[in-house]
C-alpha cells in the first residue's frame, strides 16, 4: 500500500502501462468498455469518459451492419450448380457426398453441401440459410461466417461417416443438400442468443421440430443435421469467446487468433475423418 499515491499526490507516470495498438507509448486512460490502456492517439471520447479504437469500430459495425454477402454467395453457388446438375448429371455426381466415395475423394465432405436433389429441396434450405444467414453473418463478420458454413458442412458429412458404425450399410449411401450447414447456423444463432443474455426458448423450438422432422421423415440425413448443429455450436462457441476485449490484447491480435483456432478446427475435422476412415476398412 506505500506504493500507492496519496490524496493530493501525482501517481507515478511511468508506472503507467503501454498502449497495446502502439508498443513504447504509454497509456493515458483506460477503455470504459474493454478496460484496455489506451495511448492518447487511441481513446475515442465520448459522453463519460473514452473508449479504445477497437471498441468504436466494433460499435460502428453494431450499428451499420453488412449486407450478407457471404450468404448471397452461397445461395448463388447453390443454384448454379443445381441448373448444373440438370445440364450434366455427370458432373454432379463428381461432387455428391457417399462415405465410400469421400474415402479416395476428400472434397466431396464439403462440396455436397452446394448440392440438391429437387426444386423443394433447394428453395427450402435457400430460404432458410437466407433467413439465419442475414442475422448470423451480420454478427460474426464475413470471413468467420464463411468459416461456419463450410466447418458446419464438413461436420454435417463426416456424422454421415461415423453412422457407418452403427449402419454399415450406409457407407454406400450418398447424400446431398445444405441443411447439415444450415443446422449449424441455427446453433450459432443459439449461441449468439445464450452468450448475449437474450432467450434462447424460440431458437430452440425452431431447432427440435427441424431435427424431429428429420427423424420421422424418410429420405433425410438427420445425421448431417445433427453433425452440423454439433459442429455450428462449437465454432460459433470459439469465435465469440475470442472476440471478448482482452486487456492488452488488440483487437488485430484477436483476429489472428481467431483465424489460428479456425484452421485448427479444420485440423480436427480431417483427423476425425481419416480416423474414421482408417477404423472403417482396417
Amino acid at each position: 500500500m506505500s506504493g500507492l499515491p496519496q490524496y493530493g499526490q501525482r501517481s507515478d507516470a511511468s508506472a503507467a502501462p503501454d498502449c497495446p495498438r502502439h508498443p513504447g507509448v504509454r497509456a493515458v486512460d483506460y477503455c470504459k468498455r474493454c478496460g484496455r490502456p489506451m495511448c492518447i492517439d487511441c481513446a475515442i471520447p465520448t459522453e463519460v469518459r473514452s473508449i479504445c479504437v477497437d471498441c468504436a469500430q466494433e460499435l460502428r459495425r453494431r450499428v451499420s451492419p453488412s449486407s450478407p454477402v457471404v450468404t448471397i454467395g452461397i445461395i448463388a453457388i447453390c443454384a448454379i450448380l443445381y441448373v448444373m446438375g440438370w445440364i450434366s448429371p455427370a458432373a454432379e455426381r463428381a461432387l455428391t457426398f457417399a462415405p465410400v466415395l469421400g474415402y479416395s475423394e476428400p472434397w466431396r465432405f464439403l462440396t455436397t453441401a452446394f448440392l440438391h436433389a429437387s426444386v423443394f429441396h433447394i428453395a427450402f434450405n435457400m430460404l432458410a440459410l437466407y433467413w439465419v444467414g442475414r442475422a448470423v453473418e451480420p454478427a460474426l463478420g464475413h470471413w468467420r461466417f464463411a468459416v461456419l458454413y463450410i466447418l458446419s458442412a464438413i461436420g454435417g458429412s463426416l456424422a454421415v461417416l461415423l453412422w457407418c458404425f452403427v449402419q454399415p450399410a450406409s457407407f454406400f449411401t450418398a447424400t446431398v443438400g445444405a441443411s447439415g450447414a444450415v443446422f449449424g447456423l441455427f446453433a450459432a444463432i443459439f449461441v449468439l442468443q445464450r452468450m448475449s443474455g437474450s432467450d434462447t426458448t424460440a431458437v430452440l423450438v425452431l431447432l427440435g421440430i427441424n431435427l424431429v422432422y428429420g427423424f420421422i421423415t424418410s429420405g433425410v440425413s438427420w445425421q448431417a443435421h445433427v453433425g452440423g448443429m454439433i459442429v455450428g455450436v462449437l465454432v460459433t462457441w470459439a469465435f465469440v469467446a475470442l472476440a471478448k476485449p482482452r486487456r492488452g490484447m488488440t483487437a488485430k491480435v484477436q483476429e489472428w487468433w481467431a483465424r489460428a483456432v479456425a484452421l485448427g478446427m479444420l485440423a480436427v475435422l480431417i483427423a476425425a475423418i481419416w480416423g474414421a476412415y482408417a477404423l472403417l476398412v482396417s
